[in-house]
Order: structure tokens, then C-alpha cells, then sequence
């Protein structure tokens, strides 16, 4: 949440991205489009899209600041321009992103969202441990992979189909983006494609040919998670529920209450007794909890981590506390009213006009409104 996928986590890491001009990152301009130096530690497309996007927002806010306040030094520029962006990236996690997958009305009544709210929401608590749970990094947010799609949608300007790429064709090989209106193209069909179903079920492009690269096949990213959930010694299932207050099986049979019977059998054959079920195997059988796209335990703990992220953070966007790092009530409402992803990926996608508001949810009738900011 604090944008590191953009700026890293340390000074040590900003500064090698910056370009030290206007409080700009560094980028290159090819084809009068902005991009980020080529590095090593190359990633997939989908992500690098969000990065790249991520980084052109930054330098458009800096630029704005500098015509607003062509008195500012580059240090000024750079961090009010990186505090915005974050404050931007914040409200949307929460606001748009978070809620179709915790459930809009379980992050309100467990305090992670206020709708409609006017003004700071001083929620900072110094007592809250911010660290992220490892139940939540190697468990409860990986089952989310089983969202992904094996293959990209490219889609027009006009939402027509204009062909696929194979995920595993591209791992690790993010110069696909520059290829024409490849960009544009897949930015709009991550708005565009459905997700897969948030169940036990996993592409073969995850479970066959992870970063197969050359070869005939690759890795497996769900044998890969299991093996983690060891490796880091995490609790077992059991163990899990009883953490989050939910009833603790004393049999397979026990387990009938979140998963289906079916699973339960495969589970009993897999393993000698419950205790010896894995987190990250049993919570991802586990049926969804109505309007979220998670089972009861890993709903837990997704809620825990993010309430912890939250209100452990006091420069979270929403705390007005310390009025040395809050922004002020006007610029909250700002943010509150304009920051959006489809406002974003309209902002930094050259070819990208038309978005539907609401660009994590799919267009259920009608066309796209287009956006005017």
C-alpha cells in the first residue's frame, strides 16, 4: 500500500528511479511514450502494465505540481507528487478493488471502509502491529492466483476482440507491451475479460507451465504455494480456524461445514488426520462466503491483514491527526471524488478514451460512458 512496486522501500532504492528534475521518476521516452528503464529483474505483463501506469501517474502529478508551483524544488515536487499517487492507490485498493473481494458490507462492519464519510476518519492505532501476517502473504492472498486467466484478451478502442496471448508465452518478457497498441490493448482487457472463478480450480498456464520459457513445460505455482506454507511453518488448518473464533473440526466429517463432502473425501484420503491439512490447501476448498470471493477462513484472514494495514499506518490517506502530514479536508475530498483506476488508466494509456467508471467490474449493458475529468 505504500506504492514500493513504483518508488521501493528504502531511500536506497528511490534514488537510482529518480530522475532528479521537476521531482519526475526517471523514464524513457520511445515513440513519445514514457517507459521504465529496462532492468533485470524483469516481470509478466499484467503487472507490468499496472507499474508502468502506476509510474506515468507519478510523473503526470509532478508535472502538474510544477506548473502550479513553479517555486518548488525537485525534493518538494517528488514527495508531494508521491504522496498523492500512494493517497490515490490507497482509495482505490479500499474502495474499488478490496470490496469485490472481502465484501463490501464486511469491510464496513469491521471498520475498513466509510462510505459516504465527510472529513478525516482518525482511525490510526500505534498499538496495531503493521506487519503483514504470513497466514495472509503465503496463504489466504496467493489462493487469489486462481483468478487468473491463462490467456490475455487484446481488445480495441471499440471493446472488440482482436486476439490472445498465451500467459506463458510472455512470462518474464514484458517488451510485448511495446509491440504496437499492445499496451492499450491489454489494459483494456484487463477491464474487459471476465476473471476466473475464485474456487479450487487453476489454469494449466499456473500449474503446467509456469515460466516454462523454452521448455516444453514449466513450474507448478499451486505445489510451489504448499511447499511455502512449510517452509515458512505456518499453522495448520485447524490450528487457523480456531484463530479466527471459527469451529474447530475434530474430524474430516467436521470439515463438512465450509467444504463440500466431495473435497472432504480427497482431503481424508491425502492426509492421516486433520491436523496434518494444509492452510493453503483446505482454505482455497472452502465454498465462498455470500459477496466475497473467499471462504470463511481465508475471509478472516484477508479482513485481519487489511484492517491491520489500515489503522497502523498513520500516513494513511484518511488519518487527518497529525496535520504536519495529513492532507488538508479540500484535498481529501479530492482524492475521495476523483481518484478512480479507470480515471488513471485514462490519464496514462495514450490510446485508452472510453472506460466504464467502475473499471474492475465488467460492463453489464449499454456501452462504456466516457470519462470527463
Amino acid at each position: 500500500m505504500d506504492l514500493s512496486q513504483v518508488y521501493g522501500s528504502s531511500v536506497g532504492q528511490a534514488s537510482p528511479l529518480r530522475e532528479y528534475q521537476e521531482g519526475r521518476m526517471l523514464t524513457v521516452l520511445r515513440e513519445g511514450r514514457e517507459w521504465p528503464p529496462q532492468d533485470p529483474n524483469v516481470t509478466n505483463p499484467q503487472l507490468t502494465v499496472l507499474q508502468i501506469i502506476l509510474l506515468r501517474e507519478h510523473n503526470r502529478l509532478a508535472d502538474a505540481l510544477t506548473h502550479l508551483n513553479p517555486h518548488w524544488g525537485d525534493e518538494t515536487v517528488f514527495q508531494e507528487a508521491r504522496r498523492i499517487n500512494i493517497a490515490q492507490y490507497q482509495h482505490i485498493n479500499y474502495y474499488e478493488y478490496l470490496p469485490i473481494f472481502l465484501g463490501a458490507e464486511n469491510m464496513i462492519k469491521n471498520k475498513l471502509i466509510y462510505p459516504g464519510v465527510h472529513g478525516y476518519v482518525n482511525d490510526y492505532n500505534p498499538n496495531v502491529d503493521p506487519a503483514v501476517l504470513d497466514e495472509h502473504a503465503t496463504a489466504a492472498f496467493r489462493h487469489f492466483h486462481t483468478l487468473i486467466r491463462g490467456f490475455l484478451q487484446l481488445i480495441s478502442e471499440n471493446r472488440q476482440l482482436l486476439g490472445a496471448v498465451r500467459m506463458s508465452d510472455w512470462f518474464n518478457r514484458p517488451l510485448l507491451l511495446e509491440i504496437g497498441t499492445t499496451f492499450e490493448d491489454l489494459a483494456r482487457g484487463l477491464t474487459t475479460q471476465q476473471m476466473d472463478f475464485s474456487d479450487q480450480f487453476w489454469s494449466t498456464e499456473m500449474t503446467q507451465f509456469l515460466f516454462k520459457r523454452n521448455n516444453t513445460v514449466g513450474g507448478d505455482l499451486r505445489a510451489t504455494d504448499i511447499q511455502r506454507g512449510r517452509d515458512h511453518g505456518l499453522a495448520n488448518y485447524v490450528t487457523t480456524r480456531g484463530a479466527c473464533g471459527l469451529p474447530v473440526p475434530k474430524s474430516f466429517a467436521d470439515m463438512t461445514d465450509f467444504i463440500s463432502q466431495e473435497n472432504v473425501k480427497v482431503l481424508q484420503h491425502l492426509y492421516a488426520t486433520p491436523e496434518d491439512v494444509d492452510l493453503v490447501v483446505a482454505g482455497s476448498l472452502e465454498n465462498n462466503v455470500p459477496g466475497a470471493q473467499a471462504g470463511p477462513t481465508f475471509l478472516c484472514i484477508l479482513t485481519e491483514q487489511f484492517y491491520r494495514t489500515r489503522v497502523a499506518d498513520r500516513f494513511f490517506y484518511e488519518n487527518g491527526a497529525d496535520p504536519d502530514t495529513a492532507f488538508t479536508p479540500d484535498q481529501l475530498e479530492a482524492i475521495r471524488r476523483g481518484a478512480s483506476m479507470a480515471r488513471v488508466l485514462c490519464d496514462n494509456a495514450d490510446g485508452i478514451h472510453i472506460m466504464q467508471p467502475k473499471a474492475f467490474e465488467q460492463i453489464k449493458s449499454g456501452k462504456p460512458a466516457k470519462l470527463d475529468f
